[in-house]
């Protein structure tokens, strides 16, 4: 068996399972103690994209998580539900003419004003905590739900298709970390005066991340360990958005007794100063992640040692 379990899997979640399910069947398939986590949960009615981290990768999960998602939505008028998806309790219903009332203008007005950020209010049966309670339990007893709006993007939302007998809205999304595609739906419902709620939804893409890399999980549960971690994307693939430092003998040493160190002459030392810096070795591979220094200008501190 290959040495290195560190990475990321890519998995296409299929419908019906949950997040955790798909870590579960992962983690069955590597060495005990290895240690497995996902970057961002997908509900279980939803389909696409999860990435997996494997190994130290999970020390990376807080970045992954926060990068943009992209999905395909499918938006059906005429009903609204409490979950604010397909597999909810319809709380608001409007007649089949009043559906079909919405114009291919209305509804591209709609979608265009949903582009940007805007404070979002999450569904009430979301993960979000109410007085130290996850939201959606308190909506599963009955309880009023009030959440508050909270900043989020979208980058990008792009009509596919508008299917008029159906009242079923197909849309591309481009998003922020901590949008609700589920509000969107729910939104956009009330900006048309019609109640909505999304039909179907579909992970494209999550991070650098895309359904090109992804095994099915039917794949990765009857995989070998071996053929598993041959899957895996290694280290040096991840956050390739960051800027990437190749340490020299005495910097990597610094990063190894926890010390602060400088950039090398030649090392576009104001790039690095900046931001977060990823810290590679001479071999290419992902061994820290640094910020600039508290104790002194000028210089980095690794503050996550992978290696």
């Amino acid at each position: 068996m290959s040495a290195v379990l560190d990475g990321v899997l890519v998995v296409d979640k299929p419908a019906g399972v949950t997040s955790h399910d798909v870590v579960a069947v992962v983690r069955r398939r590597l060495p005990r103690g290895t240690k497995v986590g996902h970057t961002g949960t997908l509900d279980p009615f939803a389909t696409g994209v999860l990435p997996v981290v494997v190994g130290r990768a999970t020390r990376l999960s807080q970045f992954l998580t926060a990068s943009r998602k992209r999905y395909r939505a499918d938006v059906a008028f005429g009903v609204a539900t409490d979950s604010g998806d397909c597999t909810g309790v319809p709380v608001a219903e409007a007649p089949a003419e009043v559906r079909d009332r919405i114009t291919p203008q209305a509804l591209a007005a709609g979608l265009s004003a949903a582009v940007g950020t805007h404070g979002q209010v999450p569904p009430a049966h979301s993960a979000k905590k109410v007085d130290g309670e996850r939201a959606y339990a308190l909506a599963r007893r009955g309880e009023t739900v009030d959440l508050a709006p909270v900043p989020v993007t979208a980058h990008a939302v792009t009509l596919v298709e508008w299917d008029v007998e159906r009242g079923v809205a197909v849309v591309d999304l481009e998003t922020s970390a901590g949008y609700y595609v589920r509000s969107f739906a729910r939104d956009l419902g009330d900006a048309l005066g019609v109640p909505a709620h999304l039909a179907a939804l579909r992970r494209t893409g999550s991070g650098v991340f895309d359904l090109g890399q992804a095994r099915g999980l039917d794949a990765v549960a009857q995989s070998s360990a071996d053929t598993l971690t041959d899957w895996l994307l290694p280290l040096a693939a991840l956050l390739p958005h960051l800027p990437a430092l190749t340490l020299d003998e005495a910097q990597a040493r610094a990063v190894r007794h926890g010390l602060p160190f400088a950039p090398a002459p030649g090392q576009a030392a104001d790039a690095f100063l900046a931001e977060r810096v990823r810290l590679l070795d001479d071999a290419g591979t992902l061994v820290a992640l640094a910020v600039p220094s508290r104790q002194a200008r000028g210089l980095l501190h690794a503050d996550i040692v992978l290696a």
